[in-house]
């Protein structure tokens, strides 16, 4: 990951960017720089433990993030032209407003829809109710965290996709070493090698395959189909 930085960060210590203020061109490798409200960050590159946290009326422009790095940011924050790389972890909501490119593709968060995001590394998206999250991927410890909705999502290995009540899930894929904890509603769900635990949820039309795992505890099922 290349990177122009002028600041340095490595120490582990905390930077804040306060309203009105704006920092520029910084490699951060260890510690945590928060944007404030009416703060800016741009060119931000965040490897191994460092943490860059948009807070709620920040903005973030053109941050990397990989290697471990992390990328946080609260519920009315903004980060746009987001580059992520291999090892590198995002947490929001869809409250964020975010947009960028992965190895996968591109994604964005905007006015309660998500798409295309990779959740990896410890990486999370809550759904929120009465919003909407479709073409998620899941992987290493990457979580979805459903209360509204969501569809096309695929749960690779270490990944968990968990729909609350309340919350729905429809077309989604768990494959070897996925998760999926039901509380809400699934339907038309392909379980290929991964496990799905019924957990008072309902769900419809599942197909359980490839050795999967398929648990149904206090919920309700119609429709389920073993290959």
């Amino acid at each position: 990951m290349g990177s122009d930085a002028k600041n340095l960060m490595s120490d582990g210590n905390v930077q804040i960017v306060k309203t009105g203020e704006v920092i520029g061109a910084t490699q951060l490798t260890e510690g945590e720089l928060i944007v404030e409200a009416g703060g800016r960050a741009e060119n931000t590159v965040v490897t191994g433990a460092g943490w860059l946290k948009v807070a709620t009326g920040g903005i973030a422009k053109c941050t990397q993030y990989g290697n471990n790095g992390t990328l946080s940011v609260s519920d009315g924050a903004i980060a746009t032209d987001i580059v992520q790389s291999e090892g590198g972890a995002i947490s929001l909501s869809t409250l964020a407003t975010v947009n960028g490119r992965h190895p996968e593709g591109e994604f964005s968060v905007d006015k309660g829809y998500a798409c295309g995001l990779l959740l990896e590394n410890g990486g999370n998206l809550r759904v929120l109710e009465g919003h909407r999250a479709e073409k998620i991927i899941l992987d290493q410890e990457g979580g979805l965290l459903v209360n509204g909705t969501t569809s096309a999502v695929v749960v690779d290995e270490g990944g968990e996709l968990l729909v609350y009540p309340g919350g729905e899930a429809c077309n989604c894929e768990i494959n070897q070493g996925g998760v999926f904890m039901l509380a809400g509603k699934a339907s038309d769900t392909l379980l290929a090698g991964g496990t799905m635990n019924n957990l008072g949820g309902e769900d419809s039309d599942t197909i359980v395959e490839n050795g999967a795992i398929y648990r149904l505890g206090d919920g309700w099922s119609s429709a389920l189909q073993f290959r």
